[in-house]
């Protein structure tokens, strides 16, 4: 296989924008998008263009149909899930690849690879979510109990649950991991549309609100501003989201602190619009860490030694915001021990090994 570059990057890019390459190395483009769980995607985007080799299309609309088919039993299982959160007068929300694939239309309900399906609801009701999806058969596979968020008692940290007779798990969550000022859930209700699911309601997320929890989770849960890495599906997602709705970036970045948090939105936003085109981002004034930050992605892209040495570069260039790092938004631990072994496994969190979907 031929080593990832920037340049293979940029030919799966066009592909996912329905332009494939005249001269495409159709082997890489899909060795590439399968590395980036993107392949689903690519099949949707090339249905129709005109010089995809015959091989590739039968590949292509394989893959497709059976992603559409798992896609069709995550929505059943999540419509249960709601039925039954419903049940017990909860409307929960849902994120990222859940909140996409509702809004598929049936001829593209194939175009998207999720991993599971995420759910939040608020704070307090967390304990009875978990019992009630207990009672349909699901189990703890990861969780924690009350207070269990970093320095935070009201919170509770994610609950993974899953069945074995399901095709993904569900994440259950009480907010999502990034700032402080994001801990407030009604945030994300506020900017949620009811939605009817076979008689059942869930809120799924605003374009707006949707991209902004695809930053946090990139950027800060996973870590991927100080990594140097890139979720190519996310900012998929993200500039779809986009081109289908007027997005108010400055509005999007006034919500983050200037500093670090303001640097890894930049980013973001640039990356999106370096890779796609995403519109009205060349107006934006973005920072200069930002502009280095993009520089530094395309540099590292297929050059995984350089990680580790720009991570550390990058965690220096922020030293001053220190104190913001945190991806859990929480107060400090009452026990400086305690705060400070959970600072260290942070830190080693930036040099764990490169999960899967990301380049």
């Amino acid at each position: 296989m031929k080593r990832l570059s920037y340049r293979n990057l940029l030919a799966l890019v066009s592909c996912l924008n329905g332009n494939p390459p005249s001269n495409a190395d159709w082997d890489g483009i899909i060795a590439l998008a399968n590395e980036s769980l993107t392949v689903s995607s690519l099949a949707l985007a090339t249905r129709t263009a005109q010089n995809v080799p015959q091989d590739v299309c039968e590949y292509l609309s394989l893959i497709y149909e059976r992603n559409a088919e798992r896609n069709r039993r995550l929505i059943a299982q999540l419509t249960e899930a709601v039925h039954c959160l419903n049940r017990i007068g909860i409307e929960p929300i849902v994120s990222k690849g859940a909140a996409i694939l509702l809004a598929q239309e049936e001829g593209e309900i194939g175009g998207r690879m999720l991993t599971d399906l995420d759910i939040l609801v608020r704070p307090a009701d967390i304990a009875a979510c978990i019992g009630a999806l207990q009672g349909i058969g699901y189990e703890i596979r990861l969780g924690a109990g009350d207070g269990s968020w970093p320095g935070n008692p009201k919170f509770h940290l994610p609950t993974v649950l899953d069945r074995p007779t399901d095709v993904g798990s569900i994440d259950l969550q009480c907010r999502p991991k990034g700032p402080a000022s994001f801990s407030d859930i009604e945030w994300l209700y506020r900017h949620s549309r009811q939605f009817a699911l076979d008689g059942g309601y869930v809120h799924v997320p605003s374009p707006f609100a949707q991209i902004v929890f695809l930053i946090l989770h990139d950027q800060f849960q996973d870590g991927d501003y100080w990594r140097g890495l890139i979720d190519l599906r996310h900012l998929l997602d993200m500039v779809k989201l986009a081109r289908s709705h007027r997005i108010e970036w400055e509005v999007l970045r006034a919500l983050f602190a200037a500093g670090y948090e303001r640097n890894a939105v930049d980013t973001q936003i640039l990356t999106a619009h370096a890779l796609f085109g995403a519109e009205e981002v060349s107006e934006l004034s973005l920072g200069r860490l930002a502009h280095l930050q993009l520089a530094r992605r395309r540099l590292q892209v297929g050059r995984d030694y350089l990680v580790v040495p720009l991570a550390l570069l990058t965690l220096l260039t922020e030293i001053v915001h220190y104190s913001s790092w945190d991806r859990y938004g929480g107060e400090p631990h009452a026990s400086r021990w305690l705060e400070a072994r959970r600072k260290i496994r942070e830190l080693r969190r930036v040099f764990r090994l490169k999960p899967p979907g990301k380049v």
